[in-house]
């Protein structure tokens, strides 16, 4: 049975021209797994979603997947392995919908596949992927025309419809409405719970990263502050330092896991 153990080794990275850095991130990310990205603005949330997606290279160390190093999956093959919902997209043309949701799948086809009528398989995944985020009445919209909280949405259906082992989530119910946002999360909880997905994803709210996540990385200025469980780690007083706030921790009365509220 194939597993798809996230192994990061002493990463480091470093964007040219920016004080922006990465300096020796390790850690382990077991399949079936939900960990949070939590820290400050410009702590390398994103940049760290971006190398284990294989986009950018580490200056140092290394990113396994299973028994092989990330770098040596071919395109096609980290594609079949990795979806990536970034904070934004902005097409360059007026693109419906269903054809920014088909974008997912592209990575992973032959060249056949690409040029060619989709096979039933890859239709079924996108129209699933659109009833599941609550936009397929949007499929014959142009996507350049959606609210922030439909083009999330719309971004959302895009990497579920890749069908991927691993999803790597950028912010991904920012702009949504707390309904959505409720049903999205829970939907993404039905995945790593009952498909054993591995959902890694960065974002600020530390109350539904402690409802929802398994684990929790607290970036610094390019470093992990603080790693563990997620109730361990949102109970640390660390995190008054992290983001120079004052927290109060309550326990949530039907999930059990812990609240944070700011003062």
């Amino acid at each position: 049975m194939t597993s798809y153990h996230v192994s990061i080794d002493r990463v480091g990275f470093h964007w040219p021209g920016s004080s922006e850095t990465l300096q020796e991130i390790s850690g382990e990310i077991t399949e079936g797994t939900w960990l949070a990205l939590i820290g400050p603005n410009g702590a390398g949330k994103t940049t760290l979603l971006r190398l284990m997606a294989g986009l950018e290279i580490p200056s140092l160390g290394r990113i396994h997947v299973g028994q092989r190093a990330l770098r040596e999956y071919s395109h096609q093959q980290r594609a079949g392995l990795l979806a990536l919902m970034p904070q934004a997209m902005r097409p360059a043309f007026e693109l419906e919908v269903r054809t920014v949701v088909e974008m997912g799948q592209l990575g992973q086809l032959g060249f056949w596949d690409r040029i060619g009528r989709p096979r039933a398989s890859h239709r079924e995944a996108v129209d699933e992927a659109l009833v599941a985020t609550d936009t397929y009445a949007l499929a014959k919209r142009k996507f350049t025309d959606l609210s922030g909280g439909e083009a999330r949405r719309v971004l959302l259906a895009m990497v579920l419809a890749q069908q991927t082992p691993i999803l790597l989530l950028d912010e991904p119910i920012a702009y949504l409405d707390p309904g959505h946002a409720k049903d999205l999360l829970e939907r993404i909880e039905r995945l790593v719970r009952e498909q054993r997905k591995t959902v890694i994803m960065a974002y600020h709210d530390l109350t539904t990263v402690g409802l929802y996540c398994d684990q929790i990385w607290a970036l610094e200025q390019g470093r992990i502050r603080l790693q563990g469980a997620a109730a361990e780690v949102l109970c640390q007083p660390e995190l008054k330092a992290l983001f120079g706030l004052d927290f109060l921790t309550l326990t949530h009365p039907t999930r059990k896991r812990p609240v944070l509220l700011w003062s």
